[in-house]
């Protein structure tokens, strides 16, 4: 059998059918179908850098405050292997967004990072038929939400952008889980967490997107996982990890200029997906020097830290403290 280059080919029976079928593949490329990073087992790491358009991961058009699917980058990685995931062990991963330098740094990264558990990955086709285009940075698939989801005609809407759907509840990842083409786990325990280093932004499903700095329609900087702006460490270290999910024990974002960090303590083995770009929220109604509207450079990088050390139930600790008193007891000297 003679060797072929599968793009070159492609492209000959594309050329050969016609620009009309062209235009009609080039629809078809709606599908969110990302690459996958590998598995990052305990030690290892994973980077990727590139470019990324400055408002994709917190807006698309004017006053939307959405997620935009087709535009930010997407990513699956597995942590821990195969053994891993069916032992239920435990790890400790890092994953950090920051500028790459060059002639348009990245100036506010920011990404989230949902999981379909231990069942290997399958993302949907964010092209209306799934609840497609916009996105929520903090909700798994049909995890409520007040507005700003795009409706199937079969759920009533006709896929478009901003058309009303019959159900407000579904929220806007439908995409992501089943009846959307994916399989990211249903409700809130899919989503695991967030870091923004740009504006806070209240998003289309009426969330409070918590940043570094606060934002034009966040001004209290208030976060819907996270402290909130009465909280000490507002802009340094925030909460925003789901910390009521069964994949993560605890966890919290280190944000600073240019560079957005989620530390996960206790992620459980299995895939995941990130999604991430530049947050730019509100169309620059903060003012931000958002810089070039697309190809900002950035650099990502997972890195898996080790396995976790199992945490002791509350009752362990009160019992310990128990025992610890009646032994002091038992060792008290007579008078």
């Amino acid at each position: 059998m003679i060797g072929i280059n599968q793009q070159s080919l492609r492209r000959a029976i594309l050329a050969a059918l016609g620009a009309s079928v062209m235009a009609a593949y080039s629809g078809q490329a709606a599908a969110i179908s990302p690459a996958s990073l590998g598995v990052i087992d305990a030690g290892d790491s994973a980077s990727l850098s590139g470019k990324a358009p400055k408002r994709a991961w917190a807006d698309y058009g004017t006053g939307f405050n959405y997620g935009w699917t087709h535009t930010p980058p997407f990513r699956i990685f597995q942590v821990g292997d195969d053994a891993d995931a069916a032992a239920g062990t435990r790890f400790d991963v890092t994953v950090n967004l920051k500028q790459n330098g060059g002639t348009a740094p990245m100036n506010y990264p920011g990404f989230s990072i949902w999981t379909s558990g231990t069942a290997p990955m399958v993302t949907g086709a964010a092209d209306g038929s799934g609840y497609g285009h916009a996105w929520s940075q903090v909700r798994g698939p049909y995890d409520g939400g007040v507005a700003g989801y795009v409706a199937p005609p079969g759920l009533g809407g006709t896929g478009l952008l901003g058309v009303p759907g019959a159900d407000l509840t579904q929220g806007s990842n439908g995409w992501l889980g089943e009846g959307g083409g994916g399989n990211i786990v249903r409700g809130h325990d899919g989503w695991i967490g967030y870091a923004n280093a740009g504006y806070s932004f209240t998003n289309g499903d009426g969330d409070k997107i918590q940043g570094l700095l606060a934002g034009a329609t966040n001004p209290g900087n208030v976060g819907q996982y996270g402290g909130g702006a009465s909280d000490p460490l507002n802009g340094t270290a925030l909460t925003n990890v789901n910390q009521d999910s069964p994949y993560v024990y605890t966890g919290f974002a280190t944000l600073s200029a240019g560079e957005a960090m989620l530390t996960l303590q206790g992620l459980k083995a299995g895939y995941y997906l990130i999604g991430w770009a530049g947050s730019c929220p509100d169309d620059n109604a903060n003012g931000q020097n958002c810089g070039i509207g697309a190809g900002q450079n950035y650099m990502l990088t997972i890195n898996n830290t080790g396995v976790s050390a199992v945490p002791l139930p509350g009752a362990v600790w009160m019992f310990g403290s128990a025992l610890l008193g009646f032994t002091a007891l038992g060792r008290k000297k007579p008078v």
